[in-house]
């Protein structure tokens, strides 16, 4: 057999196995598709078992800079301390990561301790005030409706409907309220014993961290070449600045917006102040709809027990969500994830359909980071293809199509603009 026949037939069986390999994956792709409900349950179960090890990776990484900072500074002095290098780099490390994890654990059974006590008293005063307050806005309503013969019969059907909610529905909201309470506190004692375990496992994580990214880089070394290996480097690193950057400054962000939420509704003397600056912090970790899921119930709320202290808090949220878009959240979080508002949208709905609160925390930076990755690969083939990676030379009505054009066609195109 020929030379030119091996080659052929080479080339014939890469090509079968491509085809093999598209056909495989575009069945593969059809099942999942099918299957994608029982693949979600099954993802959600995983989750739920590995629990622990993901909160440990969590902490772990939440501390990292903490650790990274203290080392900085610990390293150079054991150095000097002790003979061997590497003994001052080990004692260096054992410290850094303890007393890093001791302030995590300070600063957040210290919020636990301050905080929840306050938000407990508010909760209470809402429960046996607030039937009360009910009752008022009713008694108001009836006088309204008598002064204004018109909607009478809107106020009667409310009425109605009330009445049948309570006969039959009340009793089923009431045991579902009871059932989910009591799956409330169990599932808050499992969260705590799998928090424990994962502040254990922060601690080997953190201690063992060098000999997992030693680990790391030798599987890539054994499977790669040098090359891939310089760009998967720079992937990783640009993946860890998206969803560190994101998410420590998000947090910082949401700490500081609800500390202004409560130094701003103590002035005012609003009600619930503890509780509404909690829930304002904390749904501000979500990107766009995160000000609105936490600002509405909390301006209903205290509309229902003080309606002009309600109208004060809705204006001062607004305000405070201002602050927050135009100033606090570009200079803490600059332009680290790189997304378009309509992508980040997204990217909350598809992570919060598919994994709930957690998914649209953590949907804006791992769609971001897909986002990096693809664009990364297709400025790549546009660079095999010798075509500009800047997206406004593909741009419409400004004459750069036209000089993609002639880069794609050898310049045919000038020649049919002269000609016309």
């Amino acid at each position: 057999m020929s030379q030119k026949d091996k080659e052929t037939r080479h080339e014939y069986l890469i090509k079968g196995i491509t085809a093999f390999l598209v056909i495989a994956a575009a069945i593969l792709f059809y099942f999942l598709v099918l299957r994608i409900g029982n693949i979600t349950g099954f993802l959600s179960k995983l989750i739920g078992v590995l629990q622990p090890v993901i909160l440990g990776l969590v902490i772990a990484y939440l501390i990292n800079p903490i650790v990274n900072f203290l080392n900085a500074r610990l390293i150079p002095f054991f150095k000097k301390k002790m003979k061997k290098k590497q003994n001052a780099v080990k004692v260096s490390n054992v410290i850094s990561v303890l007393i890093s994890e001791i302030i995590f654990c300070v600063f957040v059974f210290g919020f636990i301790a301050i905080v929840i006590p306050r938000f407990a008293v508010s909760v209470a005063d809402i429960v046996t005030t607030l039937p009360e307050k009910i009752q008022t806005i009713g008694a108001k309503g009836l006088k309204f409706v008598k002064s204004n013969p018109n909607m009478k019969q809107v106020y009667e059907r409310v009425l109605t409907y009330g009445e049948n909610w309570v006969e039959k529905d009340l009793a089923k909201f009431a045991a579902k309220l009871g059932s989910s309470v009591a799956s409330g506190v169990l599932g808050v004692a499992t969260f705590l014993k799998d928090f424990l375990i994962g502040i254990i496992l922060s601690i080997y994580l953190m201690l063992s961290k060098r000999s997992f990214v030693s680990q790391t880089k030798k599987v890539f070394y054994a499977i790669c070449n040098e090359k891939a290996i310089d760009r998967l480097s720079e992937w990783f690193a640009k993946c860890h600045s998206i969803m560190s950057g994101f998410i420590n400054g998000k947090l910082l962000d949401s700490l500081l917006i609800g500390i202004l939420c409560f130094l701003g509704t103590s002035i005012l003397r609003i009600p619930y102040s503890v509780l509404i600056s909690c829930i304002i912090g904390v749904t501000n970790v979500i990107p766009v709809f995160g000000p609105w899921i936490g600002g509405i119930p909390c301006t209903l709320l205290v509309l229902m027990v003080d309606p002009m202290k309600g109208l004060y808090l809705g204006i001062f949220i607004i305000l405070l969500q201002a602050l927050d878009g135009n100033i606090l959240g570009p200079k803490i979080l600059g332009d680290r994830i790189g997304l378009d508002t309509f992508w980040v949208v997204v990217a909350i709905v598809l992570g919060g359909g598919l994994f709930g609160v957690l998914g649209m925390l953590l949907g804006v930076p791992g769609f971001a980071i897909l986002y990096y990755l693809f664009a990364t690969l297709i400025n790549h083939l546009l660079r095999k293809k010798n075509k500009s990676t800047d997206s406004k030379d593909y741009a419409y009505g400004n004459g750069d199509l036209d000089k993609v054009a002639t880069n794609e066609t050898g310049g045919k195109e000038d020649e049919k603009t002269q000609d016309n």
